[in-house]
């Protein structure tokens, strides 16, 4: 090989080792290739905003979010996220007009009560939790809302049979019956007091209940919000038997239904 064909090759190997030096480089530093964004779709489809990270509402901001701007924070001493609730109510001997608050367990105003002439009113949504029902400044009583719906642990004023919350003028207080029963059938009892006014509970016990020991049959009848005073159990016209009720008692009365 003359030096002519030498110089060639030397010079094409530099040239060939020049282009794999550029390519490389441009490997390495060149612009980088992105593939495009996709727009997230929520659940219905719809493009969501290319947004940061979503924050949590708190506070008013939250409230007004679920329930409209009108709403009323709920601070109910909360017992489970079940609910909210409407709950049932009776203002006995009710006043045209006049104005009953429900209060949660901080005494703040949430929802404000006129019953109809009939007394009747629903309230809620609540969620669970103690509530107070106030005339005016004044507490008249207390009521608790379970995760279930059902309402116990009143006080004061109101009383209620597990579905509807009742207002009273007085404090009223329970009767609870333990009867004695001879035979299955129909028992229609009545209980009385002094000025006139009777309450009645209807028992049935059906054919082949086994009875208890003595073959007698056992039954516990309770009749609920009654006003303090004295009261009169009567059995087909025949009285069985009287007990003094106090306000926010239960007096337990026990009787024995002869043949």
């Amino acid at each position: 090989m003359n030096n002519d064909s030498m110089r060639l090759v030397l010079a094409g190997g530099m040239i060939g080792l020049l282009m794999l030096s550029a390519a490389a480089w441009y490997a390495v530093r060149g612009p980088a290739r992105r593939a495009p964004a996709v727009p997230a779709q929520n659940e219905t489809g719809e493009i969501a905003p290319a947004s940061g990270p979503r924050t949590e509402e708190r506070g008013t901001e939250a409230t007004e979010a679920a329930f409209g701007e009108d709403a009323v924070p709920i601070f109910a001493e909360n017992e489970t996220d079940a609910g909210p609730f409407t709950v049932a109510l009776r203002v006995s001997e009710a006043v045209w007009g006049e104005k009953l608050f429900v209060c949660d367990g901080k005494g703040c105003p949430l929802e404000e009560i006129v019953p109809d002439r009939d007394g009747d009113q629903t309230l809620g949504p609540l969620a669970p939790g103690r509530y107070g029902v106030y005339r005016g400044q004044t507490e008249i009583g207390s009521f608790r809302l379970y995760g279930n719906a059902s309402l116990g642990e009143t006080a004061g004023r109101l009383w209620t049979d597990g579905e509807l919350l009742c207002v009273e003028r007085f404090i009223p207080g329970t009767l609870r019956l333990r009867l004695t029963l001879p035979k299955p059938g129909y028992y229609s009892l009545r209980l009385c007091d002094p000025v006139g006014r009777a309450w009645s509970r209807d028992l049935y016990i059906p054919e082949g209940e086994r009875p208890n020991a003595g073959q007698a049959y056992g039954r516990t009848l309770e009749f609920l919000g009654l006003p303090p005073g004295a009261y009169t159990l009567v059995y087909r016209q025949t009285p069985l038997g009287q007990t003094e009720l106090r306000a926010e008692e239960t007096t337990e009365l026990a009787l024995v239904i002869e043949n």
